[in-house]
C-alpha cells in the first residue's frame, strides 16, 4: 500500500470553506484502514484485487497537494527538494527492513530457482523500478512463473515514488508562479493536474485497451488517480451539500468501494476508465466527512473515525509491506495456492502483529528523530542507511554465487557432459560432488538468443518482426544458412543447431515467437501470432536460407496423443514451392509438473521419471508427412533412453520447467541432431 501522508497540525485561521482541506481529518485515516483491509482480506482468501491500492494512490496526492497549496502563498513556502527527502525518509526504512525480511526468507525457504528473480526485484524495488520489471515479465513469454514473487506488491510503491518525483517537480513549479505572478494557488494547480488528469486518463484508456498487463503497473497510466487526489484538494472548499446529501454520497461510496472487488475483475480491467469506481467512492468519502464544525455527521465519518479503524490506519502502510511476502511464503512453503479460512485468518493476525511491530520500532523512530533534530542531513543519513542495509546483503548473496558459478563452469565439461554420456559409455564417471547444472540461479540464462539483429538483406522490412529475428555473428559470409523458425520449442533446438554449424562454418537466423508454432491451423498464445507466421514465413521466403528449421508435432502432457501440429502441411508446401529444404524436428515430451523443481527437491531424479508413452506416440506422427524437401529429426532415444523420459542425463538437468529443454542439454545433443541432417547440406 503507497504512502499517505497526513498532517495533526490544526488549521490556522481561514474561510469555513477552507476548514475542510487544511484540518486533521480522522475519518481518511479510517478510509486508508478500510482500503488496506480490503487489499489484505482479497489478497489472501479471494486471489483478487479489490481496488484498495488506487484509493491509496490518490489519497497519497491528495495529502501531498495539499501541503503544497496551503503555503504556496504564504510566508513559509515549502522547499520541494527537503519535502521529497523527508518524504522518501518516511518510505524507505520500513520498506528497507521488510526486503531484507524477505531476503532472509527467500534464502531459508524459498527453492534457489525464485533466488534470482528476488535479487533482481529487491533493486528494482530498492530503486523504486518494480512495476517496470513486473511490466516487462507480464508480457514476456519466457518469464517463469512458478514460484510467485514475495516483491510483487511493491510495484505500487514504485508507483508512487516515480508519481512523487513528477509532484513535486509540478507542485514546485505551480509555487514558482505563484509567488512570482501573484496568480491563485487553486487555479494554477488546477489547470497543472487538470491537465494530467485528462492526458493520463485518455493515455489509460488507450493503453489498457491495447496492452492491460503492461497498462496495470504502467506510471503513466496511473498519473490520474494521483491528480485526482490533487483535484480533490481544489474542489473541497465549493461542495454544498447538506448533511443528508452528504450521508448519501458518503454511504454511497463506502458500499461501492465495499463492492467493487466482487463485482469487477480488478486486476483484469484496471487501470482504464474501471479504476474511476475506487477514485470516486473515495473522492465521495472524504467530501462526506468534511462538515463544519458541531453538525452532526450522518455518514459514515463516526464510523471511519472510530478507534479500531484509526489504529488500523495508523499501521496502514507497515501492513500493505509485511502482508504479501507472509502470504506468499505460506503459499511457497506449504505448496498451495490458496490459504484456506483458517490459514487465511493466521496470516491476516499476523501480518496486523508485525505490522504494529515495523510501525514501532522503524516508523516512530524516524519520525522523533525528524522533530528532535530537523537538520537537513537527517532524511539524507536515513536515506543511505536503509538503502546500505538492503544493498549489502543482496549484494554479498549475489556475489558468493557467482564466485560457485565460475568454479562449477570451471569442471562442467568432464562434471557435466549431458547427452554425451548416451553416445560413449567410456566416459569417466561423474565425480560424487559436482554440482548439477544448470545452476538454478541461472536457469532465466536458459534460452538460446542469437548475438546479432538481422541485418544486410536479412534485415525485416515488417513491423511485427522487429525484436524476433536474430543470427549468428558472420552469417553475411556463411557458405550455408539455417533458419529456424516457430515458437519457443523450435528456439530451445537452436541450441543443439550451433554447435553444429560452428564446425561447418553455416549461419543461423532465427524467427522465433513463443506461443507462435508454425501449425498454421493452431491458434497461438498470441492475438498477434497469424500475422507474425504470415511475415515470417514471407521473411523466410525473401532471405531463401539453404534449410528451414522447425517443430513439426506437438506432445501433450494430458489425454491427447502427440500428433502433427495442426496445418503444418500448409507450412510445408510454402517452404516446398520456395524450393528450401525442411528440417522437420519431432517435439520433445511435456509434463503436468516442474520437471526441473522436481530433480532439484528430489532425493534421487528418477522419482520424477515419466514413460516416453504418458507424451509422445509410439512412432513418430511426422512419418505421415513423407515428401520431397522434408528431413525428419527425432531427438527422442536422448531425451527419453530407454523410452524412460527422465530429468537429469549426465549430471545436466534436461527440463528448465515443465516442456522446454534447458539451453545446455540441447547442446549437448549436437552430435545426435547432425546425424540425421541431410547429407546435401554438408
Amino acid at each position: 500500500m503507497p504512502l499517505t501522508l497526513g498532517s495533526r497540525t490544526r488549521p490556522a485561521r481561514a474561510g469555513r470553506a477552507d476548514e475542510g482541506r487544511w484540518a486533521y481529518r480522522p475519518d481518511i485515516d479510517g478510509l486508508r484502514a478500510v482500503a488496506i483491509l480490503l487489499v489484505v482480506s482479497y489478497h489472501v482468501w479471494f486471489g483478487r484485487v479489490s481496488g484498495g491500492v488506487d484509493v491509496f494512490l490518490m489519497l497519497s496526492a491528495f495529502f501531498l497537494t495539499r501541503g503544497f497549496v496551503r503555503r504556496m502563498a504564504g510566508d513559509h513556502p515549502v522547499r520541494p527538494i527537503r519535502h521529497l527527502l523527508g518524504t522518501f525518509r518516511r518510505l524507505l526504512p520500513a520498506a528497507a527492513v521488510t526486503l531484507v525480511g524477505v531476503l532472509v526468507l527467500v534464502w531459508t525457504l524459498y527453492p534457489p530457482t525464485a533466488w534470482r528473480m528476488v535479487w533482481e526485484q529487491t533493486w528494482a524495488s530498492l530503486a523504486y523500478v518494480q512495476n517496470r520489471v513486473l511490466a516487462a515479465d507480464a508480457v514476456d513469454y519466457y518469464a517463469r512463473t512458478e514460484v510467485p514473487s514475495p516483491l510483487q506488491h511493491f510495484w505500487s510503491l514504485s508507483v508512487q515514488g516515480q508519481a512523487f518525483l513528477l509532484w513535486v517537480a509540478l507542485l514546485a513549479l505551480c509555487q514558482v508562479l505563484v509567488r512570482r505572478r501573484g496568480l491563485s494557488p487553486d487555479r494554477v494547480v488546477g489547470v497543472v493536474f487538470g491537465a494530467v488528469f485528462l492526458i493520463s486518463f485518455v493515455y489509460s484508456v488507450m493503453r489498457t485497451a491495447a496492452a492491460q498487463e503492461a497498462a496495470y503497473f504502467d506510471t503513466g497510466a496511473r498519473l490520474w488517480e494521483f491528480a485526482a487526489g490533487s483535484l480533490l484538494v481544489l474542489v473541497l472548499p465549493h461542495v454544498r451539500l447538506g448533511r443528508v446529501a452528504r450521508a448519501v454520497v458518503g454511504w454511497t461510496g463506502l458500499a461501492g468501494l465495499l463492492v467493487l472487488g466482487m463485482v469487477l475483475d480488478v486486476r483484469g480491467g484496471f487501470p482504464g476508465f474501471l479504476a474511476l469506481w475506487p477514485v470516486l467512492c473515495a473522492a465521495a468519502i472524504v467530501i462526506s466527512g468534511s462538515a463544519s464544525d458541531g453538525e452532526r455527521d450522518l455518514g459514515p465519518g463516526r464510523l471511519l473515525a472510530s478507534r479500531p479503524l484509526r489504529a488500523v490506519g495508523r499501521d496502514a502502510y507497515a501492513l500493505y509491506l509485511v502482508h504479501w511476502p507472509i502470504l506468499v511464503t505460506f503459499l511457497v512453503v506449504n505448496d498451495r495456492v490458496e490459504v484456506g479460512l483458517v490459514g487465511g485468518a493466521g496470516i491476516i493476525v499476523l501480518s496486523l502483529l508485525l505490522a504494529r511491530a515495523l510501525t514501532w520500532a522503524v516508523d516512530r523512530p524516524v519520525r522523533a528523530w525528524r522533530r528532535s533534530d530537523p537538520s537537513a542531513l537527517v532524511p539524507i543519513a536515513v536515506l543511505a542507511v536503509a538503502t546500505t542495509v538492503v544493498a549489502v546483503p543482496v549484494a554479498s548473496w549475489q556475489i558468493a554465487s557467482w564466485s560457485e558459478q565460475r568454479v562449477i563452469a570451471a569442471r562442467a565439461e568432464v562434471a557435466n557432459p549431458g547427452a554425451a554420456v548416451l553416445r560413449d559409455p567410456t566416459l569417466p564417471r561423474t565425480p560424487a560432488d559436482a554440482m548439477l547444472l544448470p545452476l538454478p540461479t541461472l536457469l532465466d540464462d536458459e534460452w538460446t538468443q542469437l548475438e546479432q539483429v538481422c541485418s544486410s538483406d536479412r534485415l525485416v522490412t515488417e513491423q511485427i518482426l522487429e525484436g524476433t529475428c536474430f543470427e549468428t555473428a558472420g552469417t553475411s559470409r556463411a557458405s550455408r544458412t539455417v533458419a529456424v523458425i516457430g515458437d519457443s520449442h523450435a528456439q530451445q533446438i537452436t541450441a543443439a543447431l550451433l554447435p553444429v554449424a560452428d564446425a561447418q562454418r553455416w549461419g543461423v537466423v532465427s524467427l522465433v515467437k513463443g506461443g507462435c508454432s508454425m501449425g498454421l491451423d493452431e491458434p497461438g498464445l498470441d492475438p498477434t501470432c497469424d500475422d507474425w507466421r504470415e511475415a515470417a514465413i514471407a521473411h523466410v521466403e525473401r532471405i531463401a536460407p539453404d534449410a528451414v528449421m522447425t517443430v513439426v508435432t506437438r506432445s501433450d502432457a494430458g489425454d491427447d496423443d502427440e500428433m502433427v501440429r495442426a496445418g503444418i502441411e500448409g507450412f510445408l508446401d510454402r517452404m516446398g514451392d520456395a524450393g528450401i529444404e525442411v528440417l522437420g524436428i519431432r517435439d520433445n515430451p511435456r509434463f503436468a509438473f516442474d520437471m526441473f523443481g522436481c530433480v532439484n527437491e528430489s532425493a534421487d531424479p528418477l522419482e520424477c521419471a515419466v514413460p516416453r508413452s504418458a507424451s509422445l506416440a509410439d512412432r513418430n506422427p511426422a512419418d505421415d508427412l513423407d515428401r520431397p524437401g522434408l528431413s525428419l529429426v527425432d531427438l527422442t532415444p536422448w531425451i527419453c533412453p530407454d523410452d524412460l523420459c527422465v530429468g537429469v542425463i549426465g549430471n545436466v538437468a534436461v527440463y528448465r520447467d515443465d516442456n522446454h529443454l534447458t539451453r545446455m542439454y540441447a547442446r549437448s545433443l549436437g552430435p545426435s541432431l547432425a546425424e540425421q541432417l541431410p547429407a546435401r547440406l554438408g
